[in-house]
């Protein structure tokens, strides 16, 4: 897998990977991962940096999410 962008981001840590003709759109906080995959030969280097874009503040959101279902796993243990 090689890294083919990183996406500024004042948070997140945004990169793409491309692997066996998929770009893999990654986005990382912390310990929590939100992946999503786009065919190469549907979509351009550059329409997954756009989708990044318009998709960071619902993945933000999710990660939020994320970290209260775990914290809510943990005190329930």
């Amino acid at each position: 897998m090689r890294e083919v962008a990183h996406i500024p981001h004042p948070i997140m840590r945004v990169t793409v990977h491309n692997y066996n003709g998929q770009f893999r759109l990654q986005f990382v906080l912390d310990r929590f991962e939100q992946a999503f995959k786009f065919a190469e030969s549907d979509h351009t280097l550059a329409e997954v940096e756009s989708a990044a874009a318009r998709m960071a503040e619902e993945v933000l959101m999710r990660f939020v999410d994320m970290r209260a279902q775990l914290q809510q796993s943990q005190s329930t243990s």
